[in-house]
């Protein structure tokens, strides 16, 4: 007897849930009325912040006390896996290794265990190449994220 474990499968709705649930994916093909993630195999951390610029100053009306704006944001971030030939997603990252320029980009989604999405645009610099001789093949970078990234809520 074969399980579909997808049936079996719960949508996160409340609560926490493990990193492990979301998925990664790259824009492999297709513009945007046809655009194709594909979900890059064997990513074993991904780690996303949001750099804040604040300007503050010091008014004299405000008798000295500081004052402050936000007044820009950044997405920047880093990941680390395996490199596995033949997945469409990680053959598609690493084929990005000796790029420069505008060929170092590449969109990305994540997809969060409740539905909702993640997607940026981001200049890819991946970094290792090889390891020792009982290493499995690396693949890892830094991201560095263009414009404003796009979340949509779950439906």
């Amino acid at each position: 007897m074969k399980l579909d474990i997808q049936k079996f499968a719960a949508t996160v709705t409340v609560g926490q849930f493990a990193v492990s649930e979301c998925e990664v994916a790259v824009k492999t093909s297709g513009d945007n009325e046809t655009e194709v993630y594909s979900p890059i195999a064997d990513i074993e951390e991904l780690s996303l912040t949001v750099d804040n610029n604040i300007e503050t100053w010091y008014s004299i009306n405000d008798n000295g006390w500081q004052n402050a704006l936000l007044t820009a944001k950044a997405l920047s971030g880093s990941f680390s896996g395996k490199r596995t030939l033949g997945d469409t997603g990680n053959d598609f990252i690493d084929g990005l290794r000796y790029a420069i320029g505008k060929a170092a980009e590449a969109d990305f989604k994540i997809t969060f265990p409740n539905g909702s999405t993640l997607k940026f645009t981001a200049v890819v610099g991946l970094s290792d190449i090889l390891g020792s001789a009982t290493d499995v093949a690396p693949l890892s970078g830094d991201l560095t994220g263009k414009g404003k990234p796009v979340f949509t809520p779950a439906a």
